[in-house]
């Protein structure tokens, strides 16, 4: 693939140990018959904007995506103060190869001076916007993509890179020496970070814009490689394929051999975390992680909607481990840790074989027990809700020993914002969580809070987040029954409606410019968007009645929140455990605006965009009273035996209820089946159960008369079948 090997490890180097480069100073040479991309980009490019996904006319091809954005500019980009050097390639004629296809909405925008869609080199820059000539400014050369091109269409093109500076590429053009396709290139200028621009009209020295500022493309520094949208009237996705520079008619199909399979994975416990090792092969271009709560299998990699990537780490990484901090959601979960590490090839290209490389953790007591969201008695609810009434935030009627989940720096990630809040006194938050048989979510919040913003009377609950103001995002369903796992709980990685809905509830309080607490908001999100349940809120004041934040109590009717056709789900039996998806956000605003935005979940995938993509949240557990671990007392009513009752009515039509008792926490299936041995109902599915008698209610309405088996396995500790007879 690359005339000198040499070469690309010299680039390696050069790329670990960049140097601020000095006027005049060449950047590290690109590297012959270089390539950016082809089913994944190369790991030697540092930084790369787009996104990967499949051709949209072949599936089984993979392709770069750049979504249009007004005068937006998406590139491969190397090191912006110095750049790589392509000076070999220009003076050696080589080309700008690429497929390409652009959306028809990108069509010539109504003002002449702009461009509907160009593919973009930018020389260095030290990012000055000084308008007196100490500035090195991105310079720009652009090949603009002809409009014939831009008709939803592949286009493969072969483009010589043109003469090297302004003037020689104006005098090609004249000639008529140039290749057609290089016919397009022009040197357009620079735009300054100061807001103006110079020579942006391709006229070089001779432009009106800021010629005194002009200068020539820096061939030996040149920073990023990429689509620009030169226009602010709209348009539509450009895709790329087949990237590279360097001589006409390459094979890059060497760029889809996968690496060598990944070998000699270790797991260990680190305090409160699981750390996975390995040993580095200079030949790998650099490794995927993976994680599961089941051991894994050569099927289970790629859309096995289970496996949770944890992270993936370059060929140049500072040490080659990755910590896994994870937390066990309820007691009577009888968890592993599983891993896997595959080795991706320089372009990214990923040899799933892990029979040599996983690795497992049986014994994680040394990680920490989550809080549970618990089941709340009639006598606490009734309690919390004359606390509503009375407008008082209140813990009272939660019970003692509900234990909350805590947002602070031990404890968080960085949301929506640059920064976490500066300390636990600048911003840190507790929340009480618990639910009713009446299908309410109760939430009890604390805030430490050093400066308090609260939106002005009248702010609507949609826009609540720019101030203070709390944020959960909320899966109703169970992670695994809708295919997720415990360990990487939701397998949405976009916001759903339906049988396996997703909410944000945005928790807020209005004040007065006296600061007097006024109103509050309580709005569901992702649904409805509107005001739902109710909050109150006020201030927390120390001994000498100083305010450091502020607390509130808050109700949300899970059965009035759907919208579209989410289903409602009722709420957990007071044995029964929901493994739902969860996380908590805290919005800090400082006076002038939120300054931090940060999220409880601590799981490796979380990013700015958790409130829509609830594979980033936590599975959290909602648990029933009687599910929480039973104690050694004498009066402790814990089956001795596992059992599966005959079910009660029976014969029956249409409905009927089966019994069963667990004496150990098991992870249940119940199923029933027609004679054929075809299943035609799953009760419960794969559900974590705690000890004690449960009762799963069966409604055969639309089934007919006959014989039926029901099956229970209770992990591998128990395994019972039985008959039952519907009668209509």
């Amino acid at each position: 693939m690359m005339r000198s090997a040499i070469v690309s490890l010299f680039f390696i180097t050069a790329l670990a140990t960049l140097p601020e480069i000095s006027v005049g100073q060449a950047g590290p040479p690109l590297g012959d018959d270089f390539i950016f991309f082809v089913n994944g980009t190369n790991v030697l490019v540092p930084s790369f904007e787009g996104t990967v996904v499949d051709d949209p006319e072949d599936p089984t091809n993979k392709v770069i995506q750049y979504n249009y954005g007004g005068f937006a500019y998406h590139a491969f980009r190397f090191a912006r103060a110095v750049g790589v050097d392509l000076t070999a390639h220009q003076q050696r004629g080589d080309v700008l190869h690429l497929k390409f296809l652009v959306d028809p909405a990108n069509v010539d925008p109504p003002d002449p001076t702009q461009y509907a869609a160009e593919i973009m080199f930018e020389d260095k820059t030290n990012d000055s916007g000084a308008d007196d000539g100490s500035a090195d400014l991105p310079f720009r050369l652009v090949w603009r993509i002809p409009a014939n091109m831009r008709d939803g269409q592949w286009h493969t093109v072969e483009i010589p890179l043109p003469p090297a500076t302004w003037q020689e590429l104006t005098d090609a053009k004249a000639s008529g020496t140039l290749d057609p396709m290089a016919e397009h290139w022009v040197y357009a200028g620079s735009w300054s970070s100061g807001g103006f621009g110079v020579a942006l009209d391709g006229l070089g020295p001779t432009s009106g814009q800021r010629s005194d500022l002009w200068q020539e493309f820096e061939w030996t520094n040149v920073s990023s490689i990429g689509i620009f949208y030169d226009s602010n009237s709209g348009g539509g996705p450009v895709w790329l394929d087949d990237v590279y520079i360097g001589r006409t008619g390459l094979d890059v199909s060497i760029a889809n051999d996968p690496a060598a399979p990944m070998s000699g994975v270790t797991v260990v416990a680190d305090g409160a975390a699981n750390r996975i090792s390995w040993t580095h092969d200079p030949a790998f271009g650099g490794y995927q992680v993976y994680a599961n709560d089941i051991p894994f299998t050569e099927s289970m990699l790629g859309d096995e909607p289970r496996v949770s990537l944890l992270g993936s780490l370059t060929f140049n990484a500072s040490a080659f481990e990755l910590v896994h901090r994870m937390e066990i959601p309820h007691p009577a979960l009888d968890l592993s840790a599983q891993y896997a590490v595959t080795s991706l090839s320089q372009f990214g290209v990923e040899n799933q074989d892990i029979s040599q490389s996983t690795a497992e953790l049986s014994d994680i007591s040394h990680l920490p027990m989550q809080p549970i969201i618990l089941e709340l008695t009639n006598a606490e609810t009734d309690q919390l809700l004359t606390n509503l009434t009375l407008n008082q935030a209140s813990k009272e009627g939660f019970p003692d020993d509900v234990k909350p989940f805590i947002l602070n720096q031990a404890h968080s990630s960085l949301g929506d914002t640059q920064t976490l809040p500066d300390d636990d006194a600048d911003n840190s938050a507790m929340f009480y969580m618990g639910y009713s048989q009446n299908n309410e979510l109760w939430i009890y919040s604390e805030i430490t809070d050093d400066i308090i913003q609260f939106g002005p009377p009248g702010t609507s609950g949609g826009i609540a987040w720019q101030f203070d103001a709390v944020e959960i995002g909320w899966g109703n369903y169970d992670v695994l029954e809708a295919g997720g796992s415990i360990i990487g709980g939701s397998p949405h990685l976009d916001t759903q409606r339906g049988q396996f809905a997703d909410y944000l509830f945005r928790l807020a309080a209005w004040a007065d410019n006296s600061g007097a607490i006024t109103g509050t908001s309580t709005f569901i999100g992702l649904s409805i968007d509107a005001e739902k349940g109710g909050t109150t809120a006020e201030y927390m004041t120390d001994a000498d009645g100083n305010i450091t934040g502020y607390k509130m109590l808050s109700v949300i009717p899970l059965d009035e929140i759907q919208g579209s056709d989410d289903m409602v789900l009722p709420p957990p039996t007071q044995n029964e455990i929901r493994l739902l998806p969860m996380t908590i956000t805290v919005n800090d605003a400082d006076g002038s605006g939120r300054e931090h935005q940060y999220t409880w979940s601590i799981k490796n995938n979380v990013t700015g965009q958790w409130w829509n993509t609830p594979a980033q949240w936590a599975t959290v557990a909602m648990a029933g009273r009687e599910s929480i671990s039973v104690s050694s007392e004498e009066d402790a009513d814990v089956p001795e035996d596992f059992t599966l009752d005959q079910n009660y009515p029976n014969p029956f039509n249409p409905a009927t209820v089966i019994h069963f008792t667990l004496p150990t926490p098991e992870r249940v299936t119940l199923s029933v089946f027609d004679v054929m041995g075809r299943t035609v109902a799953t009760l419960v599915d794969a559900q974590p159960l705690g000890p004690g008698t449960h009762s799963v209610r069966f409604d055969a309405s639309g089934l007919a008369s006959g014989v039926y088996l029901y099956r229970i396995e209770a992990g591998t500790a128990f395994t019972q079948a039985r008959r039952m007879l519907l009668m209509k």
